[in-house]
């Protein structure tokens, strides 16, 4: 992120600025995965749900007073500075660079480091045949947590499919401004994050599986009001773009509650590192929906259908999910 301040807005920074936002993505999924698998350390069987929510519902709250910054400093056009060569969009790098250290240093000051599981580091092929060992001995082990990570791979391209083409369906298919995208993106925030602080102590009430079905639920329900009533105007986006968000963070924090419950005590970076790459291997179904409903109606907003399909695929999954009780 601080690399990407010298990226100037000229073409022949292109390579420069596409390589960084590679790399810094490797390093956020590496990170993510370790990231997520602390979580039985820093939570109880008890309150797991609880913590889960907090850390997703902050997140949103984060993004949001890290967006407002943005906006504001936009509107003030920048003080003056000069942002002819993409300074305004450097500074954002810079910023995020900071934002990530000064909130990345508590977990590395407060966070005590978990006992290594002791397995020997292997070459990239030889990775690929423990990761089918590790599928296999899940299959015979612990057949509904690798049930889980197939449905969950589902469902969450789904959910990756909603943020990447929200944008796109407000300001094609609804006619939003750039301005009314932003003010959308955080009122969607502040929803999602609300939703998600008070769906922790739901998950711990009524259990994580019931959670994600339920918002699942919610989430296909919203998504096709948008879609086949969008014709009464900007207003139908508008509540049921914030229904969807209401139930996203949910199904987000539950989705690592439950697989911090059921992953085998001492595998839960295992566990986490199979919930990235099955959710990577399936990374392709919400694009190609979200195009096929396009290309097949000739309207973007039937695209939505797409994106709802591949929710809804993971919706049926995640019902033959079966959570041991306790």
């Amino acid at each position: 992120m601080v690399g990407l301040f010298f990226v100037e807005a000229s073409p022949a920074f292109f390579a420069l600025g596409v390589g960084l936002i590679a790399l810094g993505s490797v390093f956020s999924e590496i990170a993510g995965v370790n990231y997520n698998a602390l979580i039985t350390q820093v939570s109880t069987p008890a309150t797991v749900g609880r913590v889960s929510g907090l850390g997703w519902g902050l997140g949103y709250v984060g993004g949001i007073v890290a967006l407002v910054i943005v906006v504001i400093a936009d509107g003030a056009d920048w003080w003056g500075m000069d942002t002819s060569n993409g300074m305004a969009y450097r500074l954002i790098a810079l910023g995020c660079a900071l934002w990530a250290v000064v909130f990345a240093w508590p977990l590395f000051r407060y966070v005590p480091e978990a006992p290594a599981a002791g397995r020997e580091p292997v070459s990239l092929l030889a990775g690929y045949a423990r990761l089918w060992s590790d599928l296999m001995g899940l299959w015979r082990d612990a057949r509904s947590t690798l049930w889980f990570l197939l449905a969950s791979a589902i469902y969450r391209d789904g959910l990756a499919g909603v943020f990447t083409f929200g944008a796109i369906i407000a300001a094609v298919a609804f006619g939003f401004e750039p301005t009314e995208v932003i003010i959308f993106g955080i009122a969607a925030n502040l929803v999602a994050g609300v939703a998600t602080l008070f769906a922790g102590m739901v998950d711990d009430r009524i259990g994580p599986r019931r959670l994600i079905l339920i918002s699942l639920t919610g989430m296909v329900i919203a998504g096709l009001a948008v879609a086949f009533l969008h014709e009464a105007g900007a207003m139908v986006f508008w509540v049921g773009g914030l229904v969807l968000c209401l139930f996203v963070g949910p199904v987000q924090a539950a989705s690592r509650s439950l697989l911090a419950r059921v992953s085998p005590p001492g595998r839960e970076g295992e566990i986490f590192g199979l919930y990235a790459t099955t959710g990577r291997a399936v990374s392709f179904l919400a694009p190609a929906l979200w195009t096929l409903a396009i290309a097949l109606t000739g309207a973007t907003i039937w695209g939505v259908v797409g994106i709802i399909t591949v929710v809804a695929l993971g919706l049926v999954a995640m019902l033959f999910v079966k959570v041991p009780t306790g």
